[in-house]
């Protein structure tokens, strides 16, 4: 029988509280102050030009402040209105523009001199610009990442130069292959889009899918997917026997800036569903290796800690990262929540290089080869 953990009273108060306050702020339905959307626009396309700004209640008796905008030629509204809350009674503060449409109108013609030279289709889907390349050849990657480029080119100096949280916008590249959405790079400012970098990240992320049998309908070129890096190592090799786990994946992934492969780790772990986690991969290789380790997992303070010989290895887990400290001294070891466009899939996890990895193990690397990664105690 399982068991059905119930609390005080008291552990209502701070959902009541919440509560209260979503609806106190579900009531208002606040808009914005006229001198910030206008300040934040400024800040977004520093040559824009506020030309009119009306205010007033729509039909319905909801007010809304309604701003029409000059970006070096191109006119388009920026609404911030009133709506029902979708929760509560009353109302809340929502906004909407249509930059993407007439950022699109006002370049048609020379879009449409790229869509016809590289065969991709490009439309305005509510707040965003999307262009797609369908491919049946794994060289029409390379196709399709040429014509984002001039469409980003293209429309560079109209992009926002920072992104503001309440002005919705981006401009997609979406790469279709077997009759599905395969891959999606997102641009919402000047400087998100680098050519050389996209073009890996595609042809990294499809060689994976072919390594995974996901691709069936494009035509390969085993030449050109020999030169591309294998995104990701699946076995583990220590002191030169494979190394099995039931309880976690062993992953390590390709890191594009570097050139090196990175291994997922979490510390100050330890959950009780799934059957159980308790940090991941390398709390279970030094308990199986150092069976006097006394791996210690504090989720209070969010740390871990263990020893190996004479050292003693504390990490603490931070907002945005991880502390690694051996006997009292921290190592310089960076610690991330994605590369190669791939995240973790949770906050608490992160990639560090594989030398690192081993090193926190009292193991340094022999060698990382396709079949795997060998590491010696």
């Amino acid at each position: 029988m399982h068991k059905i953990k119930t609390r005080g009273w008291k552990s209502w108060i701070p959902g009541l509280l919440l509560l209260f306050l979503l609806s106190g702020i579900a009531g208002c339905g606040t808009l914005q102050n006229s001198r910030e959307v206008e300040a934040g626009i400024k800040k977004a396309f520093p040559d824009a030009v506020i030309l009119q700004a009306k205010s007033g209640k729509d039909q319905n008796g909801y007010r809304f402040k309604e701003f029409t905008i000059d970006n070096k030629g191109v006119v388009f509204t920026y609404k911030n209105y009133q709506k029902d809350a979708f929760f509560f009674s009353g109302t809340v503060a929502d906004s909407t523009n249509d930059y993407s449409e007439r950022l699109l109108n006002f370049f048609s013609e020379k879009i449409e001199e790229i869509t016809k030279k590289y065969l991709v289709q490009v439309e305005e889907i509510g707040s965003s610009i999307q262009m797609e390349n369908h491919i049946t050849d794994m060289q029409q990657i390379d196709t399709g990442a040429q014509a984002f480029q001039e469409i980003y080119l293209l429309l560079q100096d109209h992009l926002p130069q920072v992104k503001l949280d309440w002005f919705d916008f981006q401009l997609n590249f979406r790469t279709f292959y077997d009759n599905n959405q395969k891959q999606l790079i997102s641009v919402e400012k000047q400087g998100d889009w680098d050519y050389s970098y996209a073009r890996n990240l595609l042809y990294l992320n499809f060689k994976a899918d072919v390594d995974m049998g996901l691709v069936s309908n494009v035509k390969l070129s085993n030449e050109l997917l020999d030169s591309i890096p294998q995104k990701y190592i699946r076995a583990l090799y220590i002191n030169g026997n494979p190394y099995q786990s039931e309880a976690y994946e062993i992953e390590f992934l390709y890191n594009l800036e570097d050139e090196r492969y990175y291994a997922l780790v979490g510390f100050g772990i330890e959950i009780e569903y799934n059957g159980g986690v308790k940090d991941y991969l390398q709390r279970e290789i030094i308990e199986s290796y150092y069976p006097d380790a006394d791996y210690s997992i504090s989720t209070k303070d969010q740390t871990s800690s263990y020893q190996i010989g004479d050292d003693h290895y504390l990490i603490t887990r931070q907002k945005n990262g991880l502390k690694f400290f051996k006997n009292s001294q921290e190592l310089k070891i960076k610690s991330y929540s994605q590369l190669s466009g791939t995240s973790t899939g949770a906050t608490y996890y992160y990639w560090i290089s594989v030398d690192d990895f081993a090193a926190l193990m009292g193991m340094s690397v022999d060698s990382v080869q396709k079949d795997g990664v060998y590491l010696f105690v």
